[in-house]
């Protein structure tokens, strides 16, 4: 039996959760819950554990008589962005990079790498976001010939994740278990710049945008989650646009329309078709054939009709869990970044493979592949 310390407060309000919300999500009598807060009387370990879950913290970070090093998320899907109470998936995402970077920054030297990105800060206009884009798509260096003759929004995610991996960012895979929001941005502290895309319900197309989205909210500084299909104030709409020009700009939509001898309109089989050798999902490849004019918003609304208001099916799985290598399996979730700062710090002995697997999960006998490889 324990009591909790001050930082259990703390924690609530960084979690936007109150204590009766924590209670019924904790399943644990909210009387009692209080008093514990209060000091007044202990929680059983059941309790405790239930409670560390929910509020996606460490179980000895309940007895912490400091601040936690948590990570003050906006919700990026409200018409103005503030910290909300986010489902448990989405906490333990959080959760998984407040615990990565506190230690990875708390080391006798910072193991994790410097970020590169240069941050833009000028308007958030639709010309700023068109111009942005140019300009970094050119820094990736992918051509148009390049992106169609893959046809593949697996080898463009590859590359796009290359490039921003190469500038220090960690780009992270995790599964919420809930698709409320679609990606993270998040940097704690000293910690690194950090990108989480939701596996949940989206196939590599629609993790493509994603990871596209993210990204800007990288270059302009604005951590977050975000859901790209919810679009109500002026940063979604920016990091949308950015997106969408990164990906699939005008010379882009244009010369796979003549290429692939697009008919125009959004029938349904040719969006599809067209999205694929594209390497983008279908609702982002729509958007973009009426902003280009190859269709109409009376075509985008029949089109979107079809669907019910949902993701198009095509565009929620690639229909598989992974490859049969464990080791590519773990270097998907996890990023080249994030695995290049345990490496180092592995071998400048700041952490065993005991400590690397309470911090990240992988197990000692996939490190020594993964650090090494």
């Amino acid at each position: 039996m324990s009591t909790l310390g001050p930082a259990v407060v703390d924690a609530l309000t960084k979690r936007e959760m109150s204590v009766a919300e924590l209670a019924d999500r904790a399943d644990v009598p909210i009387d009692e819950l209080a008093d514990a807060i209060e000091r007044n009387s202990s929680l059983t370990d059941d309790q405790l554990f239930r409670v560390a879950d929910e509020l996606a913290v460490p179980i000895r970070a309940l007895f912490s008589e400091v601040p936690l090093p948590l990570s003050v998320v906006p919700d990026f899907r409200r018409r103005t962005p503030r910290p909300g109470l986010y489902h448990k998936g989405t906490l333990n995402a959080l959760g998984f990079v407040e615990k990565l970077s506190s230690t990875l920054s708390s080391l006798p030297h910072n193991v994790a790498p410097n970020s590169t990105v240069e941050r833009f800060d000028g308007q958030l206009t639709k010309r700023n976001a068109i111009n942005l884009a140019e300009s970094w798509r050119k820094r990736w260096g992918i051509t148009d010939r390049q992106q169609l003759d893959w046809r593949s929004s697996h080898a463009v995610y590859n590359s796009l994740r290359d490039f921003i991996e190469g500038m220090g960012v960690f780009v992270v895979h995790r599964t919420f278990g809930t698709d409320e929001v679609a990606g993270v941005y998040t940097k704690v502290g000293d910690g690194p710049d950090v990108v989480v895309i939701n596996t949940t319900g989206s196939n590599k197309a629609r993790k493509l945008f994603t990871l596209a989205h993210e990204f800007c909210h990288v270059l302009i500084g604005k951590t977050g989650a975000s859901n790209p299909s919810v679009l109500k104030n002026s940063v979604e709409r920016f990091c949308n646009k950015f997106a969408a020009h990164l990906l699939a700009p005008d010379h882009l939509i244009g010369r796979a329309i003549k290429e692939f001898k697009y008919p125009g309109g959004l029938d349904r089989d040719d969006v599809r078709r067209f999205a694929a050798k594209i390497g983008l999902s279908q609702h982002a490849t729509a958007l973009r054939l009426v902003e280009f004019g190859a269709a109409s918003d009376a075509n985008y609304s029949r089109w979107r009709s079809l669907f019910a208001g949902v993701v198009p099916p095509g565009d929620q799985s690639d229909g598989g869990g992974g490859t049969s290598d464990p080791i590519r399996n773990k270097r998907t979730q996890y990023g080249t970044s994030l695995i290049r700062a345990l490496a180092v710090a592995v071998r400048e002995d700041y952490l065993d493979e005991i400590d690397v697997y309470r911090l990240s999960g992988i197990k000692p006998k996939y490190q020594k592949p993964l650090f090494e490889g």
